[in-house]
């Protein structure tokens, strides 16, 4: 009886209680939540949601939409960023919406375009379903897509469809050919074609909105260039031209240059690595001369060389609206020196140089080398210094010859065109940024000239150069610290092997000496 009457007071107790349990209940979800989640699951089926639903509502409709939904749906009938920003993240991670506007359904929108121009098969049916849906894209896309980055576009088709249905298209840029074709490869499928160079050249012509244009790396050669400058020479909204990495010469430079004249509104010109020799740096430096829009000039990895960036230096000598120049890679000797000096100390606008990779340092060409009014350039011609804009060089030689010493920083000479150069440099006001680096100068001297730049810069900016030279000083430090240490661990490490090597030695010595004796 005990042991039953023990059993139902067991069970007639009550529940011990748990406060975190009683927290914790389970509500059935609302007749609202319940609506708006079907609302949610056949969204295409109804219309104007955005007037028959609070904003809230709104929201919480949109927060559970299906990522998956058709493009040209989602694209017409969603507007809000919290929905592409979802999307976006989920197909594409790297995404950075500020290269895009600020805006997540533009962000969306240009990558999944892309993607799509690059994935386009190299041959394709005009009249086929992959076409028809891209171009349903397109029209849904229409008024958020401002720029588009194709880096390979493997088809040869005419993009008119893209350039007809994209009304606020202003950057563009395309790359014909694959990226990656494996054991695929064939030559023909590198490049544009005569074909794509005509269509684009319409596209140009008809577009009222491209301001920014690139071509890089699609073997563009005169010919082609010849061809693109039917569109070209009607785009006087063009702010920027890349035709970087191509195969452009002489003839095509010519007409390309026709485009800083002063019925053009170009902004910044890339012509690196391509072809061009001292003909068509000469017509470049021609048109620059009287250009007034032009800011940016790159002619990095062609062949001008002294003769053709000689005429270059002495027209920029007489612009005042270019800002930065990079000639690096050109082939350039101690023979320009005179007409880059003048170009220093005349221009009063130029903040960036670039001069790398170009052996102005030849001890053995400088010796011989003619003054700084005269030079003897490529081709036997000799080039006369004007006599108003080789004044200032003049006063700089003077003060050299009056108050200088033949030795100067790093063993070259104040007196030579070499040493003129370093004091332009150092005297210019404008110059903020000098690239010298692989040129054959002294360590010193180009050291010397980097720091002054340098200093010259912080100061533009209001950085005080007194904290910048400290923290470099400190960094130099550390950095020597390090070594020292990593030094330090390395000998103590060899040190170790020396001790454990011996005393196997040692011990061999041992083994032996007892073998010796147990033999006796």
């Amino acid at each position: 009886m005990s042991m039953m009457r023990m059993g139902q007071n067991s069970r007639q107790r009550p529940p011990i209680p748990f406060r975190a349990l009683e927290k914790v209940r389970v509500r059935p979800q609302s007749l609202v939540q319940i609506c708006l989640r079907k609302v949610a699951e056949n969204f295409l089926s109804y219309d104007g949601l955005d007037k028959k639903l609070g904003k809230k509502q709104l929201e919480d409709v949109y927060a559970m939409l299906d990522l998956n939904m058709s493009l040209p749906e989602a694209a017409t009938r969603i507007a809000d960023e919290s929905y592409w920003k979802r999307r976006t993240q989920a197909k594409h991670r790297n995404a950075q919406v500020e290269k895009h506007g600020m805006s997540w359904k533009q962000t969306f929108l240009e990558l999944e375009l892309q993607d799509a121009l690059e994935k386009m098969p190299i041959t394709l049916d005009y009249d086929g379903p992959e076409l028809e849906a891209l171009r349903q894209q397109v029209m849904a896309s229409r008024l958020h897509v401002f720029k588009l980055v194709v880096g390979q576009f493997p088809s040869h088709i005419d993009l008119s469809f893209l350039f007809d249905a994209l009304p606020a298209l202003c950057s563009f840029s395309v790359t014909y050919g694959n990226r990656r074709l494996g054991m695929d490869y064939e030559r023909a499928m590198f490049g544009m074609k005569i074909s794509d160079a005509q269509y684009l050249a319409r596209n140009i012509r008809v577009s009222q909105t491209l301001v920014s244009l690139s071509l890089p790396c699609n073997m563009i050669d005169d010919e082609l260039v010849k061809v693109l400058m039917g569109g070209l020479s009607y785009g006087h909204m063009l702010t920027h031209l890349d035709l970087s990495h191509n195969k452009i010469g002489d003839r095509g430079a010519r007409r390309l240059a026709s485009l800083l004249d002063p019925d053009y509104c170009l902004y910044s010109l890339d012509l690196s690595d391509n072809q061009i020799h001292a003909n068509g740096c000469m017509h470049i430096g021609a048109h620059l001369a009287e250009n007034m829009t032009c800011t940016t000039l790159n002619l990095r990895l062609n062949r001008c060389e002294d003769n053709g960036v000689s005429h270059l230096f002495q027209d920029v000598c007489v612009n005042k609206y270019l800002k930065t120049l990079n000639i690096s890679c050109n082939d350039l000797t101690v023979r320009c020196l005179p007409y880059m000096n003048a170009m220093i100390a005349d221009n009063s606008t130029l903040t960036e140089l670039d001069l790398s990779a170009n052996p102005l340092h030849q001890p053995e060409a400088e010796d011989g080398a003619p003054g700084a009014n005269a030079t003897q350039l490529p081709g036997g011609a000799s080039t006369q210094l004007a006599p108003g804009r080789s004044s200032m060089v003049e006063g700089i030689d003077d003060d050299v010859a009056d108050g200088e010493e033949e030795e100067g920083i790093g063993g070259v000479s104040m007196n030579s065109q070499l040493g003129v150069f370093a004091r332009c440099l150092l005297r210019s006001t404008a110059l903020l940024r000098v690239d010298v680096r692989q040129c054959g100068l002294p360590p010193e001297l180009a050291e010397h000239i980097s720091t002054m730049v340098k200093h010259r810069e912080l100061r533009a900016k209001g950085i005080p150069v007194e904290a910048y030279v400290k923290s470099k000083m400190e960094q130099t430090v550390e950095t020597a610290a390090e070594e020292e240490a990593e030094g330090d661990e390395e000998d103590a490490e060899e040190g170790a092997e020396g001790a454990e090597q011996a005393e196997g030695a040692e011990e061999g010595e041992g083994e032996q000496e007892e073998k010796a004796e147990e033999e006796n």
